[in-house]
């Protein structure tokens, strides 16, 4: 430090004894802008809106309340949580809105580009439908005939159309319930057959699936009804004109 005076005198012993202006002694601003800070931190003010109320920069918010944790169960935290909820639900709902109407729009295309549908339409989805969900015979177990198995009833309509346009009614064939021993299959195969207009008294004993405790199944509601296994008799020359539109269809004959 600069001496000032005689030997080694300084400033401060020079001024050792003088009360300081008056100016010096104002109370900082700062200091009750901190002291707020603290008390609204402590109501659940999060340090963004602390520096948008106080007119400070963010990290000088943080570094005056970092060591009090945000109390989320505060009633400003619970506020703005369910304000952030409201305005997220409503940007998702207008969202939501617009995919619903873009949906139906391409529905309604698609369905346009289907129209009226033949018999000829319905023998080759209907072949390629098997061909996917069917049963099929392997070189070392041949088994050349139609049985289908699907829990998706819009996949079964149109086996069974399929059917038709081969000249096979819904009475020409037999049907069964393959469902968990934890559901009801009397109900699910009274379903089955009010869902796909389907005679119930061809229904055969269900198949029941013994529960796995360690397999976890998420199929257990009350909407859940096991699949529908359609077998058709004599269906051995039906199955191979299966396999020849497939052969035909996919160039692997």
């Amino acid at each position: 430090m600069k001496h000032f005076g005689v030997g080694s005198a300084t400033l401060t012993d020079w001024l050792r004894g003088i009360d300081p202006p008056e100016w010096t002694r104002r109370p900082n601003a700062k200091d009750d802008q901190r002291a707020r800070a603290l008390e609204l931190r402590a109501e659940g003010w999060s340090i963004n809106d602390l520096a948008a109320q106080l007119g400070v920069a963010k990290s000088t918010a943080y570094a005056w309340v970092k060591h009090i944790p945000l109390d989320a169960d505060s009633e400003r935290a619970r506020r703005k949580q369910e304000h952030a909820a409201l305005m997220a639900a409503g940007r998702w709902n207008d969202k939501r809105a617009e995919r619903d109407r873009r949906r139906a729009e391409v529905h309604e295309a698609a369905a346009a580009v289907v129209g009226d549908l033949s018999d000829r339409d319905f023998l080759l989805v209907g072949a390629a439908i098997y061909w996917c969900e069917g049963a099929k015979s392997k070189p070392w177990r041949r088994l050349d005939r139609l049985t289908f198995i699907n829990s998706d009833p819009g996949l079964l309509s149109l086996f069974l159309r399929f059917l038709a346009a081969c000249g096979r009614t819904r009475d020409s064939v037999h049907y069964r319930v393959h469902i968990h021993e934890a559901a009801d299959a009397e109900a699910a195969a009274d379903w089955w057959a009010r869902e796909l207009e389907l005679p119930r008294e061809l229904f055969q004993r269900p198949t029941i699936k013994r529960h796995i405790p360690a397999t976890r199944r998420l199929n257990t509601g009350t909407d859940y009804r096991g699949c529908l296994a359609v077998s058709v008799p004599q269906s051995r020359e039906l199955y191979w004109r299966v396999e020849g539109m497939m052969g035909a269809l996919t160039g692997l004959r």
